[in-house]
């Protein structure tokens, strides 16, 4: 996993959320999670410039919750607050 890859994914989430597709954005922050477990922080230099990496999984799990919050408050405002049952009535016999 390269420093592009994370990028890559960092992009992904974005565009997600800027796309309001909370699903796919908390899926892209899992994997970013994942990997940055397993790794070192990264550098990586190209004609003078430097990027890094230094997430901790506090601040992806911050994100991740927000991601959550919005898909919630998205799903609320589509279906409203009312939840509908099937009802069957029955008459009560002798």
């Amino acid at each position: 996993m390269s420093l592009s890859d994370l990028t890559t994914l960092c992009d992904a989430a974005i565009a997600a959320m800027d796309a309001a597709d909370w699903n796919t954005a908390v899926l892209k922050l899992m994997a970013i999670k994942i990997r940055r477990a397993t790794m070192p922080d990264m550098t990586a230099s190209a004609g003078g410039n430097t990027q890094g990496i230094r997430w901790t999984p506090s601040e992806l799990d911050s994100m991740i919750a927000e991601c959550r919050r919005n898909q919630r408050a998205a799903t609320v405002a589509a279906r409203g607050p009312l939840r509908f049952s099937k009802i069957t009535y029955a008459r009560a016999t002798d």
